[in-house]
């Protein structure tokens, strides 16, 4: 909105009614996305630091590397998780029973649970087809809820899967109460408008939050 309370030149002339661009959170990446790039390296004292300047920022969530990556990072996950920050802390598990329960005893306030859905994924990755992996996710989002903490379920490589499989498995985590379903552009190759189709599509057949992240 313009300053007089009008709508700005790049605003649509007709408010979406299913769009809730009015209401959503940051989840910030740093701790997780930034310790993948090349040469990057952060100490627990460096770790504590960012995760100390971003809650000051205003951040709603912080995404920390997952404690199955190695014992320093169980440890690092735990250190942060005791500083009592105002913003939640998540954690970036694969969608397995291990990893879910060894993140939970860090102390975290969520879990960001991912499994891929694409064909390539699923051949060259994980052996399974989708009634499995379905299957998978509604054991360990459950789990999950059981305990007490948010879960967001997220499809690896959701750009190359197909639309059917996604809304399948999408409906099958939302009927268990999970909080948010994240799309993922995993490889970089959805243009704007798939972007917008897809999530349009999505709000249509979930209730819970949507989160989306793209390469």
């Amino acid at each position: 909105m313009s300053s007089n309370g009008s709508a700005g030149p790049y605003e649509p002339k007709y408010k979406d009614p299913l769009s809730r661009v009015d209401n959503f959170y940051i989840i910030e990446s740093t701790l997780r996305e930034g310790e993948q790039f090349a040469n990057a390296f952060f100490t627990t004292e460096k770790k504590i630091e960012i995760a100390k300047a971003l809650d000051d920022f205003g951040v709603d969530y912080i995404e920390l590397t997952s404690p199955a990556a190695s014992e320093q990072s169980r440890l690092d996950c735990e250190a942060i998780c005791k500083l009592g920050l105002k913003a939640k802390i998540l954690t970036h598990v694969r969608c397995h029973m291990d990893d879910a329960k060894m993140a939970i005893a860090t102390g975290v306030d969520g879990l960001d649970v991912v499994i891929g859905t694409s064909s390539f994924l699923r051949e060259f990755s994980l052996g399974k087809d989708m009634d499995a992996i379905t299957q998978q996710a509604i054991e360990v989002v459950s789990y999950i809820k059981s305990q007490g903490v948010e879960v967001r379920f997220s499809s690896e490589d959701s750009s190359r899967s197909d639309l059917v499989d996604l809304l399948n498995i999408y409906k099958s985590v939302d009927k268990i109460g999970v909080n948010r379903v994240g799309i993922a552009d995993t490889v970089g190759c959805a243009n704007p408008r798939q972007v917008y189709e897809l999530v349009k599509t999505l709000r249509g057949v979930v209730n819970c939050d949507i989160e989306t992240h793209f390469s």
